[in-house]
């Protein structure tokens, strides 16, 4: 499943993510085994990513499309000459976009 085009992903959002599909993998696998243990005697039972979907889905709808104060803050530094941006962010903002692209 792939879920393009969601903006302002957090470190948190992305580790629940890569967590809860790794949970649903556990599952599968355990579920599998045990199945061929039992024999004759399965049953079927299927994990949806809905769960993971609604949650992405509301941290969205909680963001703003532009964050007005960060902007006009910014703005404001570039006019005054003193805008200044650390490797530190540049290196974050690389990454997050990065992530932001695979997931």
């Amino acid at each position: 499943m792939k879920i393009s085009d969601i903006k302002g992903k957090t470190i948190e959002d992305l580790n629940y993510i890569k967590e809860t599909t790794k949970k649903e993998k556990t599952l599968k696998s355990e579920l599998t085994q045990s199945n061929e243990k039992v024999g004759s005697q399965t049953e079927k039972v299927e994990f949806s990513s809905k769960s993971l979907i609604e949650y992405a889905i509301k941290k969205i709808s909680l963001l703003p499309e532009t964050r007005e104060e960060k902007v006009s803050k910014i703005k404001a530094q570039i006019q005054a000459g003193t805008y200044k941006v650390s490797n530190k962010e540049i290196a974050r903002a690389l990454i997050s976009s990065i992530l932001n692209e695979i997931a």
